[in-house]
């Protein structure tokens, strides 16, 4: 039987607009298992990045429970951080450094003790050994997202978060780096959550999925499941009935 990883109860968290409250999140529950590839699934503003940004410590909920291996996650929010990463589209590495000297600033924090053989084997995985002394601010896009991999694994964490990890890659090397996303999980029995609004991607990648829209969690289920109890063909058009709130659910 599969260990639950992560167990998330009741999960709130309301933000000041001007003298209004918003609510970014209105009470989301759901578990992760181990070795999953957990998907969250959701327009722009629906809640995706409060999650994530409540699960690694960024914000405060303003109410709710976290458990992940097995421990309440704000009693012990060190301890489990040293156990995850994350890579998202949206943060920068630092631009007037190199490709190395990132990454051992991140191997150091985690306290990483062979930390020039794992930067070059994540390197080699990647297939950007050739970038490992480029400054950041020469790259492109794509292989800034490349490098923000590597560092989300240079822990070997065992909760990997990704956010849009694909987003500014070209589909050739975005297929490529799925393929070595998979193979990594495979071969450590990495736990995923995985954001995307990349829908051939969410349904390729993801053991199940939940749709998350204005802070609510309408179902998590396979993308098979969502597509005949939604009567549609593929997970763009589940998205697109998720976003205009077109749910019999």
């Amino acid at each position: 039987m599969q260990k639950t990883i992560l167990e998330v109860k009741d999960l709130r968290k309301k933000f000041s607009s001007g003298k209004n409250l918003v609510n970014a999140l209105e009470g989301i529950n759901f578990e992760v298992k181990e070795g999953e590839v957990f998907g969250i699934l959701g327009p722009n503003g629906a809640g995706k990045s409060t999650t994530l940004n409540i699960l690694i410590g960024l914000i405060t909920p303003s109410a709710g429970t976290i458990q992940i291996f097995g421990k309440d996650f704000f009693t012990n929010e060190s301890e489990l951080k040293n156990r995850m990463n994350i890579a998202t589209a949206y943060a920068d590495l630092a631009n007037n450094l190199t490709v190395y000297r990132n990454l051992k600033i991140f191997a150091m924090l985690y306290g990483v003790k062979d930390y020039d053989k794992t930067i070059d084997s994540l390197l080699s995985q990647f297939r950007i050994t050739e970038l490992k002394n480029k400054r950041v601010d020469s790259l492109s896009a794509g292989q800034k997202t490349r490098v923000n991999l590597c560092k989300s694994l240079i822990n070997d964490p065992d909760l990997l978060l990704l956010d849009e990890p694909t987003a500014s890659l070209d589909p050739a090397i975005a297929a490529e780096v799925r393929e070595i996303l998979r193979e990594i999980k495979k071969r450590k029995n990495i736990t995923i959550i995985f954001t995307s609004h990349n829908m051939p991607e969410v349904e390729e990648m993801c053991d199940r999925v939940a749709l998350l829209h204005k802070g609510k969690i309408y179902r998590i289920d396979t993308s098979e499941n969502l597509k005949t109890l939604m009567n549609v063909p593929s997970m763009e058009k589940v998205f697109i009935k998720l976003a205009n709130e077109e749910l019999d659910l």
